[in-house]
């Protein structure tokens, strides 16, 4: 009797963790809600046999003893331990915890529950910490067992971030790929990244139990060092109106009427939303070409953005070989909603990134119908909807991307231009022109019948508006443009052919002059 409570006073000196462990070592497990007491008793049950904890007279250390049954067979207590920690979560297998299993499978009676209520709360405490302790070394046993020693693989991307806080490097366009690279929730959070962000670092390649690669160093943020910068939030510039016309008229090149006939009618001022309506079939992707090479041309400082959704692929490729200084996102007809929603989302996040680094940013889209339709169909029926089953969201989104276009007074600009189909009244798109009533600086609309009469561009001469155009103009050149405007609309009527008749005596006039400037005079 005196052996034993000698070995129990051993034992009382121990923490919960290190009761448990040497619990396991001699083959048992205790419950996850058994006390102190219980397992101690457990433990001097199982030694009974042979496995002594010797007393402090007979041993150096009093603690030696248990310790070194603990060590025995470390491997198992630890595989122990950790198989408790998950026994824990479950709630344990013991119905009341009143009787543990002994090493020999004999069941052992328990004392009684009489302890202190705060005592216990004590030790469930201690054993909290204890498994979070485990928690972390077997998390960083992890680690050093993913830990890659290779050659890393230099990689670039765009950040495209989750809602857990994680993100991918999209390493080829806007949509995923097999080859992206993860970016962990600790790397955004550090550096301040955010959706769209260029980046530039090293990966390693994924292992066995990955799908991708991940990233391993940052090099670089959007073409500048990877450090943590204070840099300011798009939402949270400044929109001012537009106080510099973007330059269309290309003097090198007399016989780029459109840009010319859009300067007279209907000026552009750097950070406006510019919509360019018109039915299906009435050149508006031919439209939005010359603006962008025009834009290119004349405006080295404004970096060109096309974002073209669910066309063919043959016109993506047009398109492409148009753009030469900037760069452009573009679907064709056959991929799916998501993936149009993801490439417009990811696009124009990419503008909002450069606009914060202060720079000037033109988007063209083609078109806010086809990411409309993109939405509704990507949206679950469970939203509020239109007539014509169109669901709300549908609308809020592409008003929600066109919006961003602004010019702001910190530095930099998104000049957004889009265009909409204006077929239709209860449809979608009827619904979409209703919704974009008012959104615009600046209209551009076409008319469908100088379309069909193959005259382009198939400009409204009469429907055709820009807002604040004296903002960005001088007085006597807005008093000029106001003249030739009322001159071109001289004969138009009320009739289509009258109207058709007017825009090709206007063009006409436009291909006999060199300049904007000469035709004023």
């Amino acid at each position: 009797m005196e052996a034993t409570e000698m070995r129990r006073s051993t034992l009382q000196r121990k923490d919960r963790g290190e009761l448990n462990q040497i619990a396991a070592a001699l083959g048992a497990k205790p419950s996850s809600r058994a006390r102190k007491d219980e397992i101690i008793q457990l433990i001097i049950d199982l030694t009974a046999d042979g496995a002594r904890i010797a007393p402090a007279s007979d041993a150096g250390s009093p603690e030696r003893a248990p310790d070194a049954a603990a060590e025995s067979d470390g491997r198992a207590a630890h595989s122990s331990a950790a198989k408790g920690d998950d026994d824990d979560q479950n709630g344990g297998n013991d119905q009341n915890g009143d009787i543990q299993n002994g090493g020999n499978g004999d069941p052992v009676a328990a004392e009684p529950r009489n302890g202190n209520r705060v005592a216990e709360r004590g030790d469930d405490e201690v054993e909290a910490g204890n498994r979070r302790r485990r928690r972390r070394s077997r998390d960083r046993d992890r680690d050093r067992e993913d830990s890659w020693d290779g050659d890393p693989v230099a990689v670039t991307g765009r950040l495209d971030l989750r809602d857990e806080g994680y993100g991918f490097l999209r390493v080829e366009g806007c949509l995923p790929n097999r080859n992206d690279a993860y970016v962990p929730v600790k790397t955004i959070r550090q550096f301040g990244l955010r959706r769209g962000d260029q980046l530039s670092g090293t990966s390693r390649p994924a292992n066995r139990a990955e799908k991708n690669p991940a990233l391993l160093t940052l090099e670089s943020i959007n073409g500048g060092p990877a450090e943590l910068t204070d840099r300011p939030l798009f939402e949270k510039l400044t929109p001012i109106h537009a106080v510099r016309r973007l330059a269309l008229e290309q003097p090198e090149d007399s016989d780029a009427i459109t840009a010319r006939l859009i300067d007279l009618v209907a000026p552009i001022g750097v950070g406006q939303r510019v919509l360019v309506k018109g039915p299906r079939g009435s050149g508006t992707t031919e439209l939005l070409v010359s603006i962008i090479a025009a834009i290119e041309m004349n405006e080295p400082d404004i970096y060109v953005m096309g974002l073209f959704l669910d066309q063919r692929p043959e016109d993506i490729t047009e398109v492409r070989r148009c753009i030469r200084n900037g760069e452009m996102a573009a679907t064709s007809f056959d991929q799916t909603a998501e993936e149009h929603v993801q490439t417009a989302e990811m696009t124009v996040e990419r503008a909002k990134r450069l606009v914060e680094s202060g720079r000037s940013v033109a988007l063209v889209l083609d078109s806010l119908t086809a990411l409309a339709q993109a939405y509704n169909a990507a949206l679950s029926n469970a939203g509020r909807a239109y007539s014509g089953n169109v669901e709300s969201g549908a609308v809020h989104m592409p008003k929600k991307l066109f919006g961003a276009g602004r010019n702001v007074s910190e530095s930099g600009s998104l000049t957004m231009i889009a265009s909409i189909v204006s077929d239709g009244s209860s449809s979608l798109p009827g619904i979409l022109c209703d919704e974009f009533v008012g959104a615009a600086n600046t209209e551009i609309h076409l008319d469908r019948w100088a379309a069909q009469l193959g005259v382009h561009p198939a400009v409204d001469l009469g429907a055709s508006v820009s807002q604040d155009e004296d903002r960005f103009l001088d007085a006597d050149e807005v008093q000029s443009l106001q003249q030739l405007r009322r001159s071109f609309s001289d004969g138009a009527g009320d009739s289509p052919a009258a109207a058709v008749k007017a825009l090709e005596a206007a063009l006409s006039r436009l291909r006999d002059t060199s300049s904007n400037a000469e035709l004023l005079r």
